[in-house]
């Protein structure tokens, strides 16, 4: 009876952890599997082995619309860091009593409905917007700007949307750091832009290694964002997966379109994280 009551107990962190892996099994693997097996098993109205789906999406102009959607993630992602980075290190080391209502404010967009913050922008970058019509007043142009429809549109709206995903990463990391570090090196002479390129950076990189993981493969699927702010010119992978489930009625083309996309994402994660992890970004940057 000991001995059970023991193995329970050392087995105790897998019981905890069980309903997560069944939620993950079950709204992930299954899911992912039966994508796959949709791509290369279903043509037209009969199952059967064949790769004519992935044959049909293997042309210069599936590889448009991933290399569209590539840019567009990766442009937010970088907005995103470089703002977010100065915004966290702020809250942490210069927020003080105010930083409870700093993260309030940054958790606060999480409490509203994700088309709401959408649509709220139609307000302001409409042709008679709040944007036009500052603008005007204020004299720096003569006649309103075409704002929405572009993809100018759709990065700001991306932008607005994860940047706190960025954010909270970096903050807490930036939030455990040890400030003795930023000591010792000031005592060893060397200058605050020495001290943030050689310690305070590299030290908070898990940080932006997160930050940037969660923003950019987020917005490389992104469907909402790019179908409204884009006004439907452009074709992005998310929007294009819909079209095929939803308009085509195409399952097995969309599925075989949503592999390809999924694994050059794969890819380029990859790519990133093995520059970040081998400091290949920041030797470039600041050599």
């Amino acid at each position: 009876m000991e001995r059970i009551k023991k193995s329970i107990f050392e087995q105790m962190p897998f019981f905890v952890s069980l309903p997560a892996i069944l939620w993950q099994v079950i709204f992930l693997w299954l899911p992912l599997f039966f994508m796959i097996f949709l791509s290369i098993f279903f043509v037209a109205d009969h199952f059967g082995f064949t790769l004519k789906n992935y044959v049909t999406i293997f042309n210069i102009t599936h590889w448009y619309v991933i290399g569209r959607s590539l840019a567009i993630a990766l442009i937010t992602t970088i907005l995103c860091l470089l703002c977010a980075y100065p915004v966290a290190y702020y809250i942490a080391r210069r927020g003080k009593r105010a930083k409870t209502i700093f993260l309030f404010f940054l958790a606060l967009p999480f409490w509203v409905n994700f088309l709401i913050h959408i649509y709220a922008w139609f307000f302001l970058l409409d042709f008679h917007g709040v944007i036009n019509s500052l603008l005007l007043s204020l004299g720096i142009i003569s006649s309103p700007l075409y704002l929405l429809n572009s993809t100018f549109a759709i990065v700001t709206v991306m932008f607005y949307c994860y940047l706190p995903f960025m954010v909270l990463p970096v903050y807490t990391v930036i939030e455990r750091f040890d400030t003795r570090l930023l000591e010792a090196a000031a005592d060893l002479g060397a200058s605050p832009q020495v001290t943030f390129r050689a310690v305070t950076l590299p030290l908070t990189l898990s940080g932006i290694r997160s930050g940037v993981f969660l923003v950019f493969i987020t917005s490389f699927g992104e469907y909402a964002i790019p179908l409204l702010m884009g006004g439907g010119k452009k074709l992005y992978v998310g929007s294009l997966i819909s079209d095929y489930v939803l308009i085509g009625q195409d399952s097995a083309l969309g599925s075989a379109f949503t592999v390809l996309s999924s694994i050059v994402l794969i890819i380029t994660v990859g790519l990133i994280n093995f520059a970040l992890s081998k400091k290949v970004i920041l030797k470039t940057v600041f050599r």
